[in-house]
Formats: structure tokens, sequence, C-alpha cells
């Protein structure tokens, strides 16, 4: 091999490690923020100038389009409460009660970042879809099969997931301490 050619090789090996390692931070980044609440985590650095390059990469890979935490929190979960990889073609239950914001909502993403394809075109929950019985207490079902009653957010059989809960304008309760707040609690009924 001539020595023009090893270097090429070595160039090109160099940017696909660099390029897989920088893929692998950026995707791992959004999901592991400097706040943990239950199962959630969240970065208060999401939307301003002065966030860590990382958290910037991750936020832009993700197409969030964030905004400070002034205005919305993003919280990301990837593992139930026994700290287990969500499954779609487990069925788990959401719970949780009216949230220390003025909108919420939490939607049902791939692990890539994408909204999954249902036939019921259902990706998401919020605090408008509650009664106001239950503003002290809400239960969604999430696994691939409708319940007989109740909210329901489809998963997909064989695909992992995430959730992201998302908080438009948070209380000041909230602000003051985030990792305080009582988030939505996600247990595992079983598996398909």
């Amino acid at each position: 091999m001539k020595r023009w050619q090893r270097y090429a090789l070595g160039v090109a090996v160099g940017l696909a490690a660099g390029g897989g390692l920088v893929w692998h931070k950026t995707g791992s980044a959004f999901g592991s923020g400097s706040v943990t609440n239950g199962i959630w985590s969240t970065s208060l650095n999401y939307g301003i100038a002065s966030a860590d390059p990382l958290t910037r990469a991750a936020v832009a890979r993700r197409g969030l389009l964030a905004l400070p935490k002034t205005e919305t929190v993003y919280w990301a979960a990837s593992r139930d409460s026994e700290g287990k990889p969500l499954d779609g073609s487990c069925t788990y239950a959401l719970s949780g009660k009216a949230l220390d914001s003025r909108w919420w909502s939490v939607t049902f993403y791939d692990r890539e970042g994408y909204l999954v394809a249902n036939d019921a075109r259902i990706w998401s929950f919020s605090g408008a879809s509650i009664t106001p019985e239950e503003k002290a207490g809400w239960t969604v079902t999430i696994s691939p099969n409708k319940p007989a009653s109740g909210h329901w957010l489809p998963s997909a059989k064989g695909q992992p997931f995430e959730l992201t809960l998302r908080m438009y304008n948070p209380g000041p309760a909230f602000v003051k301490d985030p990792k305080a707040a009582e988030l939505p609690v996600l247990k595992k009924e079983g598996c398909a």
C-alpha cells in the first residue's frame, strides 16, 4: 500500500470513528440531563445560548426547537420505574396528577425521536385530555392493543420507545425546585 493510501485510509477511519462517537453522544445526551426526577430527566439549559456544546448538539439533532426553562421544560424518559428500557410489546400505566404548568403533554417517540406510525393516529396525551375529576389523578395505558376503556397511547410491538413530557410555562413552585415536582409515574403491567 502506498504512503498516500495509508494516509487516506487513516483519515477515512478517523472521520468514521469520530462521526460515530459524535452521533452516539448527541443521541444519548438528550436523555441524560442534569436534573432527574423519577424516570424523567432534563437539562434546564435547553433553549439557551449559553448551553454547553453537547447539549446544543443534542437539541439540534433532535430538532427540538427548544425554548428556555421559563417557557418550557422538556423531560425525557426511556426507562420504566424499574429501570428497564421501554418496550413497545409491553403494557404500561402512566399515571399522575395535573402538572404545575399552563399546559403540558406526554408524547410517544421511537428511540431516534420520531413519531411512530399507528392506525389510531394518537401520539400524545395532554392536560387538555383530562376531565376536571381527573385533575387529582389520571392514568394512560401505553400498549400495542387498545384497552377496553380509558386513555391510550399506542405502542408498536417489538419497538423500543421513549416519552417526552413538555411543561409549558411551568409554575413558580416547579421552577424553584424541579427535582421535587410530582411528575407522572410509569409502571410496567406486563408484556406480550
